[in-house]
């Protein structure tokens, strides 16, 4: 009984918390654009950005109506505004080193402190095998992927119909880091870790995953079957656009080639 009206006490405080626009955004959702950025000086930037964006519209499509890129939506439009701020070639973080120093001076600093002799030795013991836990723990998490993915880092706003470049609160905020996508990253097998593009596209749908899982946690959104994608009152589907005219072709007479005869 008391743990049913903990989860109702808390359950209260966070709606009492939760802005009025945030909630009623949670229950109606409205159509959402992507608008992803990504550094200039990033290589390849602009083939990330698609293949991330692209990725991304998709996963988002199973939640909500979503806007596609360059398609005019309605004004009650939101943006999920998503800048990418770095992405490495290779995974660096955590730095063995790194690690060892940080943990090494802490627990040097904090038996100090205590008043141990030893604390010198005891920093020292405690780095190196800090150290040597991350060697393997990257190993490990590189073997169990099969290739050496990329680390991307974004900032990620949901902003409300009219709120793109307005200094309105946005409705929801929050960072990715590139472990959490890494870690959302499924394993490929010998032949894909071969595949740039196999590689890219596993590393899209990852951040995907991640970006999507936050907006979950934050709105209650459920999957719903197939993507739904906006389309313009009178706009034709991509399938309409393939699909033949009915209506027959216009039959041309061909020019006769016979003399006429003479009066």
């Amino acid at each position: 009984m008391k743990r049913e009206s903990l989860l109702l006490v808390t359950g209260l405080a966070f709606l009492a918390c939760t802005r009025p626009e945030v909630e009623a955004f949670r229950r109606n959702p409205t159509p959402i654009t992507v608008r992803m950025t990504i550094p200039a000086d990033i290589p390849q930037g602009e083939d990330v950005r698609k293949e991330y964006a692209a990725a991304l519209q998709a996963k988002l499509a199973t939640r909500v109506v979503v806007v596609p890129e360059g398609v005019q939506g309605p004004t009650d439009t939101a943006v999920l505004d998503v800048a990418i701020t770095d992405v490495k070639r290779y995974r660096s973080g955590p730095n063995p080193a790194a690690v060892g120093v940080a943990t090494g001076l802490a627990v040097g600093i904090l038996s100090a402190a205590s008043g141990n002799r030893n604390a010198a030795f005891d920093g020292f013991w405690w780095g190196m095998f800090a150290a040597h836990h991350a060697v393997h723990a990257r190993r490990a998490e590189l073997d169990r992927l099969g290739y050496r993915p990329l680390d991307v880092t974004a900032i990620v706003y949901l902003r409300p119909a009219g709120g793109a470049s307005a200094r309105s609160a946005p409705l929801a905020e929050f960072d990715v880091g590139g472990d959490e996508v890494i870690d959302a990253m499924d394993p490929l097998s010998r032949r894909e870790a071969d595949d740039v593009g196999r590689i890219r596209e596993e590393e899209a749908r990852a951040f995907a995953r991640v970006v999507i899982a936050k907006l979950q946690e934050r709105f209650g959104w459920s999957a719903h079957g197939s993507p739904t994608f906006y389309r313009a009152p009178g706009q034709k589907t991509p399938e309409e656009y393939a699909e033949p005219s009915s209506k027959p072709a216009e039959q041309v007479p061909a020019e006769s080639t016979a003399v006429p005869p003479h009066l």
